[in-house]
């Protein structure tokens, strides 16, 4: 019985770690509103999930926000190069579509292509941007290398990120009654799931860069601070 209500218990630990979820989907939520810091934002998303995957003790919000302060000037940038990157592959595809013959279909699927690689950079830069120091430029640079280099793991990851739109399409009506949990699950959700494995890359990184692994980093991090 004393097990049953235990803190530790396997049961209690998932439903701390789903109210954690809830709260960091609402979190991105708020941030994302001005639509010009769904950069910073989704870098901060990550920020806290990338130590809730390596199942670090953290405060969800003090720790989003500290990740949003930290990464708000880049993630602004990011926010308009891939909103400008992604109308222009848009208007491309479009005015594809409406070309006839081989050349329209060759030029559609080609615009089709570059727009799902674009999606694949931006699912890696934003833990990227979260985990190291780096210019904007060679962060998008390493996202499009990490992307093609961890092609299983990107198929993964891409498959993950498009759930709410492939369900939106395949099933419209009921995706839409059930938006608010989805809105309150899907983004921290993904994101942790997601970081489950962007950790076994990016640990191995850290630790041969520090010769420290990333969770006596982050405590000697907060030391310093």
């Amino acid at each position: 019985m004393n097990k049953l209500f235990d803190l530790n218990n396997p049961f209690f630990s998932f439903l701390s770690k789903v109210a954690d979820i809830i709260i960091l989907s609402a979190l991105w939520l708020v941030f994302c509103l001005p639509i010009i810091t769904i950069g910073p934002a989704t870098s901060a998303l990550y920020y806290v999930a990338l130590k809730l995957a390596r199942k670090e003790d953290v405060q969800i919000s003090s720790c989003f926000f500290k990740g949003f302060k930290e990464n708000f000037k880049q993630g602004i940038a990011y926010s308009f190069i891939f909103l400008i990157l992604g109308a222009v592959l848009v208007m491309d595809y479009l005015f594809a579509m409406s070309l006839t013959g081989t050349a329209g279909a060759i030029c559609s699927g080609v615009f089709l292509a570059l727009g799902i690689w674009l999606l694949c950079t931006i699912f890696y830069t934003f833990p990227l941007q979260a985990q190291f120091y780096n210019t904007v430029k060679q962060t998008i640079i390493n996202a499009v290398f990490l992307a093609a280099r961890k092609l299983p793991m990107t198929v993964v990851v891409f498959a993950i990120n498009i759930i709410p739109a492939v369900l939106f399409l395949w099933a419209t009506d009921t995706f839409v009654l059930s938006a608010p949990i989805w809105a309150l699950v899907f983004p921290g959700g993904a994101a942790f799931v997601c970081s489950l494995m962007f950790v076994k890359v990016f640990d191995p990184m850290i630790e041969a860069a520090t010769g420290k692994k990333p969770g006596v980093v982050a405590e000697i991090e907060e030391e310093d601070e």
